[in-house]
């Protein structure tokens, strides 16, 4: 394929305007189209892309054809059934996170990827991360010997912060569930992803402080890795000031620290055989351009496209990472 990967876009919220939509554009992937039942931000985002063709009813934009892959960023209730049409008409898919609400709709996506032979990729943008690069390449190096305990932070403000028009966070028929599902989702994949490992057993408390839903807003999780290995986990959307996203790794022989701010080093404490501490900073000078690893994210999905190369995050893998999610989500009382 020579010519620019040719894009349609379902969905003009914010993680289109801030995510995919510049994504594509670094990678040098057009997005032609460009469907939302959202008017103001269609014709905005549109305008401000060069967007030509718009619509509000993403059947007719797939049926009309004309692009070469879909990107989708709608509600997680809507993810499935415009992942499989999408599919079913030939077109390899990006799909944003969480995968789907129950594991059924993932088998329903991956089985339809297979049978159209198409790409199925899931919008897990923390792998994309620079700073969470750095950490995987120090923890696979065995540098610091087997992973014996994990703790991971996600928190801010809530969303109405980051997309102040978007109410469907708060709606369980769009959403399916609350801070958990839509934060957690990162963490318990990117701790799946560091460890190499599945979580084996998870239980987690949660309650709602603030915010207009019946789901949770807050949530803590107690983890057991398959070897052993323990975690927790802190997910808010009730929490100032400002944006906690953190990871700390306990290995055998140290410590591994991944900061919440995208400009700062990953830190690694090694305790020698003499007893002394080496410790070194891991700096991807990078990573402060793409922080939410958005970027990145697209990048992998358009060379996968163009080159035929499998999924970077496959179906699979957002499959395990949401089962994971749900069999937490039962543990609430």
């Amino acid at each position: 394929m020579d010519d620019n990967l040719r894009i349609a876009l379902i969905g003009a919220g914010r993680i289109a305007e801030l995510g995919h939509l510049p994504g594509f554009a670094q990678a040098d992937a057009d997005v032609v189209a460009l469907c939302s039942t959202d008017e103001r931000n269609l014709t905005q985002l549109a305008g401000q892309y060069q967007v030509e063709r718009c619509y509000s009813d993403w059947r007719q934009m797939l049926n009309e054809g004309g692009f070469d892959a879909v990107s989708i960023c709608t509600p997680p209730a809507l993810h499935c059934e415009m992942a499989v049409t999408s599919m079913q008409h030939g077109f390899p898919a990006l799909v944003e996170k969480p995968m789907a609400l129950s594991v059924d709709e993932c088998d329903r996506m991956i089985e339809a990827a297979e049978r159209a032979g198409v790409l199925l990729m899931i919008a897990h943008n923390q792998r994309f991360s620079r700073r969470h690069a750095v950490a995987k390449a120090v923890l696979d190096s065995g540098q610091l010997g087997a992973v014996r305990r994990v703790h991971a932070a996600f928190t801010h403000g809530g969303p109405e912060n980051w997309s102040p028009n978007q109410t469907w966070y708060f709606k369980k028929e769009l959403a399916g569930h609350g801070a958990f599902l839509d934060l957690g989702y990162h963490k318990i994949d990117l701790l799946r992803w560091f460890t190499q490992q599945e979580i084996a057993e998870i239980t987690l408390y949660a309650a709602t402080f603030e915010k207009p839903t019946l789901a949770e807003d807050t949530a803590v999780a107690a983890l057991r890795f398959g070897s052993g290995a323990l975690g927790t986990l802190q997910i808010s959307w009730a929490s100032r000031p400002g944006v906690e996203d953190l990871v700390s790794v306990g290995c055998e022989r140290g410590m591994l620290h991944v900061p919440s701010e995208g400009s700062l080093p990953v830190r690694v404490q090694e305790q020698l055989a003499t007893g002394a501490v080496l410790e070194s900073t891991h700096l991807d000078h990078g990573g402060a351009l793409d922080p939410a690893g958005w970027l990145g994210m697209a990048a992998a999905f358009v060379e996968a496209v163009r080159c035929g190369t499998p999924s970077p995050v496959p179906g699979e893998e957002g499959r395990a990472t949401l089962a994971t999610v749900l069999q937490a989500l039962e543990t609430v009382a």
